[in-house]
């Protein structure tokens, strides 16, 4: 795992998930939040997963991240609309994304 793994999953994510936030109606600083909030989640997830790989690792983090995300949102998003199902279908589009690309490669 390099730095350009890290750089590019966290690229990939915020360019997927940003898509999903433009649909949502997320603006401004709810944008800003997103970006961080992914960039706080994101090169942890891709660390562990590197380190333990597998299913049901995967499965928790991925559940871990929608909680932690979802909290977030909840607690600090100006005007984020239904911030739980966001972070979920948020984080679900992008990792079946990943999934597919990972099943082409």
């Amino acid at each position: 795992m390099t730095l350009l793994d890290f750089v590019l999953s966290l690229a990939l994510t915020l360019l997927f998930e940003g898509v999903i936030a433009l649909v949502w109606g997320l603006r401004k600083q709810d944008l800003l939040l997103f970006a961080l909030v992914n960039i706080l989640t994101n090169p942890a997830v891709v660390l562990l997963h590197a380190l333990f790989p597998g299913w049901a690792v995967t499965a928790a983090l991925e559940a871990g991240v929608v909680l932690v995300e979802g909290a977030l949102y909840q607690r600090l998003g100006y005007a984020v609309r239904r911030p739980w199902l966001f972070s979920l279908c948020a984080n679900v589009f992008s990792f079946c994304i990943g999934l597919a690309a990972d099943l082409v490669i």
